[in-house]
């Protein structure tokens, strides 16, 4: 057997090479038909006026691209390539019941020679509706917090809507559009551009290729603000009615308040004075209560962080005044700047009167004991420009000095003789 299978065995190996050979050149004498495919040809739409002519829209529901199947000589095909074809769908042949147009191949070579030629996919379903165009807001979105000590101030958009148009189905189902964009960590201002999305009434994002918008993305602007404490103080203006005061510290139901604003305007704050028109009290005869808008008190360029809490109640204490009449010893009426050579005696009998008024609770708490009485002889030199007291009678104010909340209903003048020592 090995001696039937090694024998002659050279000349067995070239008949074998003659053979493939010979096989060889019959196959390319006699160049036989094969099958091949083409994929990703750009499938391309024509007769769009067919439908938009009427007011329609279509959307075209598969791919872009086809796949061809070819019959041809092998000689043939070895020409071409997938650039020679070319896949059509022309939507004035479309079939309303079917909602399907019919895909057309061509080819730009040899195609006397081709057998044959056809798209797998035969036709491509198209969805055809009445067109609509509608006008959207654009709002802006912003996620995440900035860093701390800071908060999002004004946002804004270089446009403020987008027009839509697509078809009627999809377009009224649009809820929102926004353009969205994160601060998070962030203590400066953002300035980017960002892409519009579109939202239905559920949330759900709308994501389709064949909405038409005049503008598809947005510049938008987010300021990044500094915060700060303030302390708050409340300072009133004008005088109440007539026999009337404010009898004791305004009080407002705020104490501190946190604002922002750019670093250089918040350097120059450190409290908020709450006074002057907002807090008048020109004519009460009675305890009020004024509600101030904050956001008004502020300066221009600080805003609120808790815009919720916008506003602040002050409580204004008014009491009625009442007057008393007081006596005071002449003994207990201090002379100063007195030259040291004369001697001053206050002319009259008795004490020196006058009246006082305050608020009941603190005239009712009045005792003469608290009161200091002076006579400033340096003050009446300087005023009448004497360099000394010649002797005689003078009459001259007489200084107070009450306890808090009382003061004298007028001037009070005392009549003083004086004379040179002995």
């Amino acid at each position: 057997m090995k001696d039937k299978i090694f024998h002659n065995i050279w000349l067995k190996a070239i008949s074998l090479v003659l053979a493939v050979i010979l096989w060889l050149i019959v196959v390319n004498v006699s160049d036989p038909v094969v099958d091949t495919s083409y994929s990703d040809i750009p499938l391309t739409v024509t007769g769009t006026e067919s439908l938009t002519g009427e007011g329609k829209v279509y959307e075209m529901t598969g791919g872009n691209t086809v796949t061809i199947a070819v019959s041809a000589k092998r000689s043939i095909l070895e020409s071409l390539s997938g650039d020679n074809f070319k896949a059509e769908a022309d939507l004035s042949l479309y079939n309303a019941e079917t909602g399907m147009v019919p895909v057309k191949v061509e080819c730009n070579r040899y195609s006397d020679k081709i057998e044959s030629m056809k798209s797998r996919t035969e036709s491509v379903e198209v969805l055809v509706e009445d067109g609509l165009r509608k006008q959207f807001v654009i709002t802006p979105e912003v996620s995440g917090e900035p860093a701390e000590g800071y908060i999002i101030g004004g946002v804004t958009t270089a446009e403020n809507v987008v027009r839509i148009s697509g078809r009627e189905s999809v377009v009224s189902a649009i809820s929102k559009v926004t353009a969205e964009v994160s601060v998070d960590g962030l203590d400066s201002d953002v300035n980017t551009s960002v892409d519009l999305k579109i939202y239905d009434e559920k949330g759900e994002q709308i994501k389709n290729n064949n909405l038409v918008k005049n503008i598809s993305t947005v510049a938008i602007s987010v300021e990044i603000l500094a915060t700060k404490e303030l302390e708050v103080r409340y300072l009133y203006s004008g005088r109440p009615a007539d026999g009337y005061t404010v009898s004791g510290e305004l009080a407002g139901d705020i104490q501190t308040l946190v604002v922002a604003g750019r670093d250089q305007d918040l350097a120059k704050m450190n409290n908020l004075d709450i006074g002057g028109a907002y807090l008048d009290v020109t004519g009460l005869d009675e305890t009020t209560e004024i509600e101030v808008d904050l956001e008004k008190v502020l300066p221009e360029n600080i805003s609120l962080v808790d815009k919720e809490h916008s506003t602040v109640t002050v409580s204004v204490p008014i009491e009625e005044l009442v007057t008393k009449e007081i006596t005071i010893a002449r003994s207990a009426i201090k002379m100063s700047g007195l030259p040291g050579n004369m001697r001053s005696d206050i002319l009259g009998e008795g004490g020196v009167n006058f009246e006082v008024t305050g608020v009941e609770s603190a005239i009712s708490a009045l005792s003469v004991s608290e009161i200091k009485a002076l006579v400033d002889w340096d003050a009446y030199m300087d005023e009448h420009n004497l360099a000394e007291l010649p002797e005689g009678s003078y009459r001259l104010p007489l200084e107070l000095t009450l306890p808090e909340g009382i003061s004298a209903v007028k001037e009070v003048m005392v009549s003083i003789r004086i004379t040179e020592k002995k």
